[in-house]
């Protein structure tokens, strides 16, 4: 059995641990083998028990003890993890899941824009089915400023990490009702977001910027889908399995962003 990648990213503090505790299970309950994976060295704790971790081979701390700072010491622990990628993928080949959902570090910078997070993630999965389940928080979703900056960095994930790609908004349990219902699902709809921005009040010289933004977004085809999700909702976990299962069996042709 070819094991299929699931990787959890998005800002510290989106909800990514506890996704990754949840989806596990729901996914566990629908009668998946499902292996979760710690990539993380710099966790304190977890919500789920990883079957595979990171902290078994790098040592955050002895970074902390060179004064690197806490993101320099994150920077370096994830860059010596390289050394260890075969290591982590034979523990996950040994264990022989259906699915490996992989848990990131808060540090999106690590993904969107150094070198050692996509190498890391590339000698783990290798030529294996992925996709990349992207979490912004529904803080985000407040404003359509907001909403264009969310969609914008992860848009440069999707152009780092070159896999497909789920866009997410997590804790959408705190969504306001016309947020969800009215907004969120009309947002692939071309010029949407330009026109909700047209309508916010903030300085024109911003929102000049922001509609060049969201412009860019519909033009690249970029935008599509975005899913709400929270983990007090099963039935929003299981919209998102769904959407997953969908991606890999779609093959490497599988445009990222494609309404489902």
């Amino acid at each position: 059995m070819e094991t299929k990648f699931i990787v959890i990213t998005g800002p510290a503090g989106s909800g990514k641990s506890l996704l990754t505790a949840e989806l596990a299970d729901y996914m566990q309950s629908q009668g998946a083998f499902v292996a979760r994976v710690n990539l993380d060295p710099a966790v304190a704790t977890l919500p789920y028990d990883p079957d595979v971790d990171i902290r078994d081979y790098v040592k955050y701390e002895k970074y902390l003890t060179q004064n690197l700072g806490p993101n320099g010491a994150l920077i370096a622990a994830v860059d010596e993890a390289f050394n260890y990628a075969s290591d982590i993928r034979k523990e996950i080949d040994d264990i022989n899941p259906e699915y490996a959902i992989i848990d990131t570090p808060g540090q999106l910078e690590l993904f969107a824009f150094r070198v050692g997070g996509p190498l890391v993630l590339d000698a783990i999965i290798a030529e294996r089915p992925v996709t990349l389940v992207f979490l912004m928080d529904a803080v985000f979703f407040e404003r359509p400023s907001s909403i264009v900056s969310a969609l914008m960095l992860a848009s440069s994930v999707t152009a780092r990490l070159l896999k497909p790609q789920i866009n997410v908004v997590s804790k959408a349990d705190l969504l306001l009702e016309d947020v969800k219902e009215e907004i969120i699902p009309n947002l692939s709809e071309p010029g949407f977001l330009i026109g909700l921005l047209e309508r916010e009040d903030i300085d024109w010289t911003l929102k000049s910027l922001l509609m060049r933004l969201a412009e860019a977004l519909y033009d690249s085809g970029v935008i599509g889908e975005v899913l709400p999700v929270s983990i007090k909702e099963r039935e929003s976990l299981g919209l998102l399995y769904a959407k997953i299962q969908q991606i890999l069996a779609g093959g490497d042709d599988y445009t990222a962003y494609r309404e489902l």
